[in-house]
């Protein structure tokens, strides 16, 4: 038949070819084999998540929204006043967010809400939250530990009686109290509720402490601002229970305004009480004033002013009414002083709007009562020692001593301006002189009574002005959204889950393949070859699972005997200027195939009519007659030692025509010395006389030298690699071996090369895979091998977990 000789990289050209990559459809084929791993990882984890998300419990997303009105600007403001101190706007909004998601607030939407005791439906997989109604109510009696929680499980037999416990546990009676565990508790049972529309009669009942509560609502709740330029936040919070969400947010907004709101009236109540004070003190003095006026008039008898001094009094009127106002004022200054040196009220409002327009004042007392009420919601989520709190408490007694500061100014300036109406008065009353003395006395006093009742109407105005402003507080908050729910649920996400499950089960498989490429550190296929090594590569021989080492015979048409022929082919390239060319056979290591291959080579070389002589060097480990089925006798060292000649040591293989073999002999002691012996050279002479192709079988070169110093005598060196055996470092022993010449015509051939993935894992040497012509083992061309015998199945299974894990 027709030999091939493709893929042969010629020595005799002078320069390997460049080294051949992987096609695509080779670089599939390869890893084609892994396909079924591949398939069979994704179908688990699509059916883990198929089961992930048939027994998940759903979860739904509840949001709403509200607004957080700007109440800066309803009194005076200064913009620079606002640097120093605080951005108001930025500030609060911040703060809003903390008190939301406070446990003070949250503590009392739970109580509100009566979130501790929760009612759970056992099914066959899971537990569903029965909300906001269930079949049954318990009532707490008597808590044991009110900082630890309990559960109890029961089961509704019929409307009148439950099983307490898991079953068989012990019959009660609705309505009956019991202990459990300390606690004593009352079961009801609720008429308004089906008991059969749920999964199964048997509930479990939970009851948690009020923090466990708060901190389940702490987690869950999220509170944040859609836009910087916006005074919105959006709450949302994640349940199972659809309305179980809805009222948590609806209840806080509800909380967070009703807070508000009792904010806002602190500050009218303490403004309530510094009026009430005042006015109890200028009630005093008007009744003390209304006393003395009766007394003189009844005393002195004076009840009318003459008319001749009419005129006149109505120019001291208008001065008394100056001086009134301004005694006024400073009864006010005097009072505000008094309330601001107060260390009682160090941490209260101060009142505003009392008659003092001075914007400076007014701007300040403003900032205070800010800080204040600013003060006060933050201690409700914070500690006093906070940085935060005690920043504002220095800006409180940085802003207290500026408003006293402003009231001594400003009472300074209505002294001065009563001084000028006092000195103006008394000019008048110089002019007055002629009137009466009983007269003017009078006109004095009524004129303090004036200063007394204005003071007092005034403060009373105040009082009902408070009263109105304090009745119709509204919050700073609007709800703009009460909350609503997701129509589906968010978790488990269906898509996503079996999105990430079958990238899992596609990146797994792969990750453990290119592991256990990575990890490889054998020889693995040609391309491993060809890039560490320049060495030329003769051939490829696949894996023969024949029990005989001689598979090359002379009717033989199998396809390992066909690698062997083209091998045959490509040696006239090595070989085509010498006669009676001797053939040098090596490898790295044992058991990578040497003598297997040198037994074959010698085989094919015998039957295309060449004589040929296979001898035996590998002296410490022979086996090229065992392989012939022969037994031992003279050979190699025999002869060098001077005990045989070369008649005696040669035998013919039966059989085989043209093809004899050469023992090795008794082994020596110093077989590397044995073959520096002049006499190899007498035997090599005699053997290139007498035969046609001589193949020597020598001791692997990465162990002994034995092959180096038989390198004189041969025509080109055939080094043995094996796949899956020979390691990758190997190799470069090799290339050193090739590039030092110490090896004569030295070339490659891979051994034991498998199929990978359906098509053979060389780029030639065989019919196995010539770009799709369809010559493989089983089309029919090749002669096909015995059948193999059973292996028992223990041995298949260590076959196979070597296969794909070693």
């Amino acid at each position: 038949m027709p030999e091939s000789t493709n893929g042969l990289n010629h020595p005799e050209l002078g320069a390997q070819a460049s080294p051949i990559k992987l096609a695509p459809r080779e670089f599939i084929f390869k890893y084609l084999k892994y396909l079924p791993w591949v398939i069979i990882c994704v179908m688990i984890g699509l059916v883990i998540a198929f089961i992930k998300i048939r027994y998940s419990i759903p979860i739904y997303h509840v949001e709403s929204s509200m607004l957080i009105k700007n109440d800066k600007g309803k009194g005076a403001t200064d913009e620079k006043f606002d640097e120093i101190f605080f951005n108001q706007q930025n500030a609060n909004l911040s703060n809003e967010t903390q008190i939301l998601r406070s446990r003070v607030v949250l503590r009392r939407v739970a109580q509100d809400l009566n979130f501790q005791i929760r009612y759970f439906n056992k099914g066959k997989i899971r537990s569903t939250l029965s909300y906001p109604d269930a079949p049954i109510t318990l009532q707490i009696l008597h808590l044991a530990d009110s900082t630890t929680g309990f559960g109890l499980n029961i089961s509704v037999l019929d409307d009148n009686q439950y099983m307490l416990g898991t079953k068989p546990g012990k019959k009660m009676a609705f309505g009956e109290v019991f202990d459990y565990g300390g606690n004593r508790c009352i079961l009801y049972r609720n008429q308004l509720v089906n008991i059969h529309k749920y999964a199964s009669p048997d509930f479990q009942i939970i009851w948690l402490p009020i923090d466990a509560v708060v901190g389940e609502l702490v987690g869950g709740l999220k509170v944040i601002q859609p836009t910087d330029q916006s005074t919105i936040l959006a709450l949302s919070f994640e349940s199972s229970n659809i309305e179980f969400g809805q009222n948590i947010l609806n209840m806080l907004m509800m909380v967070y305004d009703s807070l508000n709101v009792e904010d806002k009236n602190q500050i009218s109540l303490n403004t309530l009480n510094f009026i009430n004070t005042s006015l109890d003190t200028v009630t005093a003095k008007l009744n003390v004033q209304e006393g003395g006026v009766k007394d003189y008039m009844s005393k002195n008898k004076v009840f009318n002013v003459d008319n001749e001094s009419s005129n006149f009094l109505n120019q001291v009127g208008d001065n008394s009414k100056k001086l009134s106002e301004l005694q006024v004022k400073i009864g006010i200054a005097d009072l505000l002083i008094k309330y601001v040196e107060d260390d009682k009220n160090v941490y209260n409002k101060v009142p505003s709007n009392l008659g003092i327009e001075e914007p400076l004042l007014i701007h300040l007392v403003t900032e205070y009562n800010r800080l204040q009420l600013e003060r006060e919601t933050n201690l409700k989520t914070t500690s006093p020692n906070n940085p935060l709190i005690v920043g504002i408490e220095t800006s409180l007694g940085q802003l207290r001593q500026s408003i006293e500061q402003s009231l001594g100014n400003i009472k300074q300036s209505y002294l001065i301006a009563l001084n000028s109406v006092q000195a103006e008065g008394k000019e008048l009353e110089g002019q007055m002189k002629a009137l009466p003395g009983k007269s003017l006395e009078l006109t004095n006093i009524q004129r303090r009574l004036k200063i007394l009742e204005d003071l007092y109407t005034f403060l009373l105005q105040k009082k009902i002005e408070t009263s109105i402003s304090s009745a119709s507080t509204v919050s700073n908050s609007k709800i703009i959204e009460y909350a609503r729910a997701s129509p589906l649920p968010v978790k488990p996400d269906k898509k996503g889950t079996y999105l990430f499950y079958l990238f899992m089960g596609v990146i797994i498989p792969v990750a453990i393949i290119a592991l256990r490429e990575i990890l490889q550190d054998k020889v693995n296929n040609r391309a491993d070859v060809e890039r560490l090594t320049s060495v030329p590569i003769l051939g490829e021989i696949g894996h023969s699972d024949d029990e005989h080492v001689l598979v090359v015979t002379k009717n033989s048409r199998r396809f390992i005997a066909e690698q062997f022929r083209i091998l045959r082919s490509n040696l006239k390239y090595m070989t085509v200027k010498k006669e009676n060319p001797i053939l040098l056979v090596t490898s790295s290591f044992s058991s990578e195939g040497k003598s297997f291959i040198s037994t074959n080579i010698a085989a094919v070389m015998a039957l295309s009519g060449k004589k040929t002589v296979l001898m035996e060097f590998d002296i410490r480990k022979p086996k090229i007659l065992e392989g012939f089925g022969l037994k031992r006798k003279v050979g190699i060292t025999n002869y060098i030692i001077g005990r045989a000649q070369l008649k005696d040591i040669i035998m013919p293989v039966p059989g085989f025509e043209n093809l004899s073999v050469i023992a090795c002999g008794p082994i020596p002691p110093n077989p590397a010395e044995l073959l520096l012996n002049s006499k190899l050279d007498d035997l090599m002479q005699e053997i290139r006389e007498n035969f046609e192709v001589i193949v020597l079988d020598s001791a692997p070169v990465g162990l002994v030298s034995d092959s180096v110093s038989l390198g004189k005598y041969a025509d080109c060196t055939l080094y043995v690699v094996r796949q899956g055996h020979t390691y990758r470092k190997i190799l470069r022993l090799i290339e050193d071996l090739y590039q030092q010449k110490k090896l004569p015509g030295m070339s490659l051939i891979l051994n034991d090369v498998k199929l990978e993935g359906g098509y053979y894992s060389g780029y030639y040497g065989g019919y196995g895979y010539y770009g799709g012509y369809g010559y493989g083992i089983e089309s029919g061309y090749f002669e096909k091998p015995a059948k193999k015998k059973a292996i028992p199945p223990h041995k298949q299974l260590v076959r196979w977990w070597n296969k794909w894990f070693s």
